[in-house]
């Protein structure tokens, strides 16, 4: 079964995030060394500075199951995760994953 994975930054004041880069290199960087392991496909979003979840920018990103971006993880790929510091130097992401059991 596919797997939806969720990169989150929280929202924090004062944090600097680097939406250009993020977008143009580091998910550039994620795609080219995790689609090897089994992702399909990432969706960048960016929550309203009123929104109620606490949450700045969120990828969320469709794998073909939880083992394969187990591999990834497990794989510890410093261009991806030594990356992090580039575009958010004061927040540390938080992530999840789940098996997608139904889509509509």
């Amino acid at each position: 079964m596919p797997a939806l994975v969720y990169v989150s930054y929280p929202r924090r004041e004062g944090a600097k995030f680097d939406m250009e880069y993020y977008l143009n290199t580091h998910m550039n960087i994620v795609e080219k060394y995790w689609t090897p392991f089994g992702m399909k496909d990432w969706t960048v979003v960016q929550f309203d500075e009123g929104d109620t979840s606490g949450m700045n920018v969120q990828a969320i990103m469709t794998w073909e199951s939880v083992e394969a971006f187990q591999k990834a993880i497990d794989a510890n790929i410093p261009e991806v995760m030594e990356d992090v510091k580039h575009y958010s130097p004061d927040v540390m992401p938080v992530r999840w994953y789940a098996q997608v059991k139904a889509k509509g």
